[in-house]
């Protein structure tokens, strides 16, 4: 695997902006500074003082308070990702046909290494760390980041650093940050799928699956698009395309691997048993043939791709076994941000279920989806936050369900109504913004109601 990419010291001396002063941004003027570029770096909402301490870089300049876009002189923008264009910066550099580039971007330009890029709505942590796991079986100096948390100029500063030999970056691709892509260039891009998501950025689906779509005019010379067969989306723009090869769970003669008789072959060799998978749920299958199809195309071998898979239990926050109380079972999918994610959970348990759903908005989504397993599966719903009510609305007279304005009572109704042999399951198909930092604060959160739940019926 290579791809060609200017070196770092063609960003020595430049003078770059960089816009958002979270992860990816505080990544980048990291890796900025390291490779010699005046870096400035402007946020609207943080103080300086606590920038500083963050960043930990004097030769850094920090703007916070009212400035004057016209009194930028950088010659490159850095957008952090969920910052649109709207911005009057970004649309000020636009204007000026200064170059704005997404933070992966700016890493991708500065690192050799081949880049495996992971797309799509749901599922793209778990293919990304699937990947990612079957890579370094290799004994390949894989990075993990991206999306799933550590940002892409973090990981490729520590390649720089490291300098480890046959270094890989596997990366996952938000709709956001493939939005301002210029040079980046993968040697795999795999698409999973699309549903409703992010409409309150996106004015309609095909908008937002044209992000994504980036990608797919980004493959270096020699690599690979790998797209979800099942996905209607990604089938009719990627199908027929150099280079393009599909992952299917349903029969398709096209794909690498196939399924049948509870068993996953390859040239009708069997390599794994469905059930052996240690991810549980559909959506996982689908996962693990996404992961496995690019990992082959890579070079991996069957026995490391299936030893892999068989070690990885799972995520934090995605369909997460959280314990067992009183006979009470307690998963947390917080990361379940939409219908389409809370459907697969739903997917993965026979009846018994009592949901939570609830949190912030994110446009206009369609429940519709989730009503047909609500009245097979689910014997109490439990909705709060700011999302709940119109989910109350949209749901009521479908199953048993209550309304909590407060993200713990509503855990606490859960529980009160929560009888041996029931799953209590929080998938919420909403972001967290409303209460929550993000979904990890969410799902934090859950754990330590369900650990006093525990405590509660111990000291009794």
């Amino acid at each position: 695997m290579h791809r060609a990419a200017p070196l770092p010291q063609a960003m020595a001396g430049t003078q770059v902006a960089v816009l958002g002063a979270a992860r990816s941004g505080l990544a980048a003027c990291r890796l900025l500074q390291a490779v010699g570029a005046a870096v400035t770096l402007v946020d609207d909402y943080r103080g300086e003082k606590s920038i500083r301490a963050a960043l930990d870089l004097p030769e850094v300049a920090v703007i916070t308070d009212s400035y004057s876009p016209e009194d930028m002189s950088a010659d490159t923008l850095v957008l952090s990702p969920g910052i649109p264009d709207s911005h009057s910066l970004v649309k000020y550099f636009l204007r000026e046909g200064r170059p704005v580039i997404s933070e992966v971007e700016l890493a991708a330009r500065l690192t050799e290494a081949p880049m495996i890029a992971v797309t799509g709505s749901n599922g793209k942590s778990t293919v990304t760390t699937l990947i990612h796991r079957m890579l370094a079986a290799t004994g390949r100096r894989s990075f993990l980041g991206g999306n799933i948390g550590v940002p892409l100029a973090a990981n490729v500063l520590e390649e720089l650093t490291l300098k480890p030999a046959q270094p890989v970056h596997v990366v996952e691709i938000s709709s956001f940050q493939a939005e301002h892509l210029d040079r980046f260039e993968a040697q795999a891009a795999v698409f999973l799928n699309l549903s409703p998501d992010h409409l309150d950025r996106y004015p309609d689906m095909k908008s937002y699956g044209g992000a994504k779509l980036n990608l797919a005019d980004r493959i270096a010379p020699g690599g690979w698009m790998i797209y979800n067969w099942d996905d209607p989306f990604f089938r009719a723009n990627l199908a027929g395309r150099e280079h393009a090869r599909p992952f299917a769970a349903s029969s398709l003669a096209e794909a690498l691997f196939q399924l049948g008789d509870g068993w996953i072959t390859r040239q009708d060799v069997r390599l794994v048993a469905v059930e052996a998978l240690a991810l549980p749920g559909p959506h996982n299958l689908s996962n693990f043939l996404a992961a496995a199809t690019t990992a082959h195309l890579l070079g991996v071998t069957d026995q490391d791709i299936v030893s892999a898979a068989g070690e990885f239990k799972g995520l934090p926050h995605r369909l997460e076994l959280v314990g067992t109380v009183n006979g009470v079972t307690y998963y947390n999918d917080s990361k379940a941000t939409n219908p389409a994610s809370t459907k697969a959970a739903l997917e993965t348990f026979e009846d018994n279920i009592i949901l939570i759903l609830g949190g912030s908005e994110k446009g206009a989504t369609d429940l519709e989806p989730l009503t047909r397993l609500l009245r097979e599966r689910v014997k109490r719903l439990i909705t709060y936050g700011q999302a709940g009510l119109q989910m109350a609305e949209v749901f009521q007279g479908i199953v048993p369900l209550h309304y909590e304005a407060d993200f713990a009572a509503a855990v606490r109704e859960a529980v009160a109504h929560s009888r041996s042999g029931d799953t209590v399951l929080l998938s919420p198909a909403c972001a967290s913004f409303d209460q929550f930092t993000d979904f990890e604060q969410r799902g934090e959160t859950f754990r330590q109601l369900v650990r006093d739940r525990q405590l509660e019926i111990e000291n009794a």
